[in-house]
């Protein structure tokens, strides 16, 4: 049995013997409603791999893999159980088995060859976007956004620049943060990864991170795994917020949005207040759904999910859009890349909270 299995045995016992309080709270059991799905279902999988009582088998792998790592199971948690990263950590039991789903094996198989999910060589990516002078902020976007949104990026430098906080993309960003190692369940690889990025980071006081995934992996995931950074990370909602005195002075948009609150932003960091601060000054109208900050709802793109079973996914998001603005005319506005996505799969408008900056500062 793995270390991993072991250091998560009380949350898997913990919920295996709960009488399933937080069934409501779970997207993904509420997108594909299934009992083997819902985080009592989950935690029994892991529960019964831990102990040895059941041989791991595909169902159970697919249960496993049935988690975006929301982390809002644990918000209506009496015990605050950490149900996501003991899922993670269950992963590993189907890697060595062979069991796991296949767009989770095919995302570990292009990490090795590549260092990244997507398979691409992102130092070019990079190098398009360093700041040709001194700067006061260097920039991680994470792989995510320099492969699938490379114009947030420019968006970000952008504003960042308007709002007296120049920024260029730091050169340790052609590394993934390693979170997709992290929610595969290849814990060993991602320890190794990590204490490489942050030997590689060492030159770099401090870091801006546009991704809150990356952000949360740096600050929280890292320290679990006992690797140090040197760096002082913070997320470009902070920045922005800090520097939002000096944004021009330009009238809201005259829109209504709805907002929502990404899980690794909010629930994971803690940070509520800075993108409402900065989406207050730059529309007319914030709408927001019944449930909001800790206890707000999942887009449905963590923990591999979008890969491993897309529709559910794709349910998950639109499930949440509905629930933040059921009006069709009225976009849902994110600070999370992969949310903005997976709100789009779903067939919502949705906007990066630093796309409407711009458009915000520029008047337009």
């Amino acid at each position: 049995m793995s270390d991993a299995l072991l250091r998560h045995a009380p949350a898997y016992t913990t919920c295996a013997y709960c009488p399933k309080m937080c069934r409501f709270a779970c997207p993904v059991a509420e997108a594909a409603p299934s009992e083997s799905l819902s985080t009592w279902g989950k935690m029994v999988a892991g529960h019964l791999v831990q102990t040895q009582q059941r041989p791991l088998d595909e169902d159970a792998a697919r249960a496993l893999h049935a988690c975006t790592g929301c982390m809002r199971c644990s918000t209506f948690c009496k015990h605050e159980n950490q149900v996501g990263p003991a899922l993670f950590a269950a992963r590993g039991a189907t890697v060595e088995a062979g069991l796991q789903p296949r767009g989770a094996a095919t995302t570990l198989a292009t990490f090795t060859q590549s260092q990244n999910p997507f398979g691409r060589e992102l130092a070019t990516l990079v190098a398009a976007r360093r700041a040709l002078g001194p700067v006061k902020f260097q920039l991680f976007p994470g792989c995510s956004a320099l492969v699938k949104a490379p114009a947030l990026v420019d968006d970000v430098l952008e504003v960042a620049r308007r709002f007296g906080a120049p920024m260029g993309v730091a050169r340790v960003s052609s590394r993934c943060c390693g979170y997709p190692l992290y929610a595969a369940g290849a814990h060993d690889a991602f320890r190794e990864h990590a204490a490489a990025m942050a030997d590689a980071m060492s030159h770099v006081p401090e870091l801006t991170v546009l991704d809150p995934g990356c952000a949360l992996t740096f600050l929280k995931v890292y320290p679990a795994f006992g690797v140090k950074l040197q760096t002082r990370v913070h997320t470009l909602v902070e920045v922005l917020a800090d520097h939002l005195p000096h944004a021009p002075a330009t009238p809201p948009l005259d829109e209504v949005v709805g907002y929502h609150d990404a899980c690794h932003l909010g629930r994971g960091l803690g940070q509520y207040d800075q993108p409402r601060a900065l989406l207050h000054r730059a529309v007319r109208q914030v709408t927001e759904g019944a449930s909001v900050r800790r206890e707000g709802g999942c887009a449905g793109g963590g923990g591999l999910l979008p890969r491993t079973m897309p529709d559910v996914a794709v349910e998950v998001a639109r499930r949440q859009a509905a629930e933040v603005t059921p009006s069709p005319d009225v976009a849902v506005v994110t600070a999370c890349p992969t949310s903005r996505r997976m709100f789009e799969r779903a067939g919502k408008k949705s906007y990066d909270l630093v796309t409407l900056l711009r458009r915000w500062t520029e008047g337009t």
